[in-house]
């Protein structure tokens, strides 16, 4: 059994988390209390355990004296690059380079993903990331969003991608994807994962033509 403690989001989002890997339903009680403890401990107001496509039997209601609740799922999606539209406004991506540049990135994904679960906040200092690109979406002079594409594996990633307020609800959500497929070259396609529960991405990435191909990972509130 293997039991992963999260503590990162605690101070920030109040959250912690729980995974568990090859863990036999008869100690799953045992397992959630030992999580539990070390995230009350760590100040955290809610816990949420992970339950994985692989077989761990989480599901919601009790399990010893612990309840779970289902809160969501992180939904994995691809799409070819091949046969896709145009961007209908052409947006001009850049990446990263000034401290303003990380200031503005990092306020706008932690403002656009705040009410998403999992959703990571950003730390400015840490955005300088071996093969990933992240940057910020201009239309002329004005900035109008982020990105974070992860190039690592052969498929590339859209780890991340937002809006600002201002421009929301006017095409700028589809014109910053298809512009970010437009920069990933000779890739066959292209996957992301997202929340079950951001219902503006799920029907962003339905309109652009993505399917989903899987659930990487379900998610239980522990009370």
């Amino acid at each position: 059994m293997v039991l992963e403690v999260i503590q990162r989001e605690i101070p920030v989002r109040g959250i912690g988390y729980i995974i568990l890997r090859d863990c036999p339903e008869d100690r799953l009680g045992e397992a959630l209390g030992k999580g539990m403890e070390k995230l009350k401990k760590a100040g955290a107001k809610q816990v949420w355990a992970a339950s994985l496509p692989e077989g761990e039997p989480l599901h919601p209601g009790p399990v010893g004296v612990w309840r779970l609740t289902h809160v969501h799922d992180l939904l994995t999606f691809a799409r070819p690059l091949a046969g896709r539209d145009r961007p209908a406004v052409r947006l001009s991506l850049r990446p990263l380079k000034k401290a303003l540049d990380d200031k503005c990135y990092a306020e706008l994904m932690d403002r656009a993903y705040r009410d998403v679960p999992n959703a990571r906040t950003v730390d400015p200092a840490g955005l300088r990331i071996p093969n990933h690109r992240l940057g910020l979406a201009w239309l002329g002079d004005r900035f109008v969003g982020a990105y974070h594409l992860d190039l690592s594996e052969k498929v590339p990633e859209i780890t991340a991608l937002a809006i600002d307020p201002e421009f929301r609800r006017q095409g700028f959500g589809q014109a910053l994807l298809l512009s970010l497929m437009d920069t990933l070259g000779k890739a066959e396609k292209c996957v992301l994962t997202v929340s079950s529960a951001n219902a503006p991405a799920l029907a962003l990435l339905e309109k652009a033509g993505f399917a989903q191909t899987g659930v990487d990972s379900s998610w239980f509130e522990v009370v």
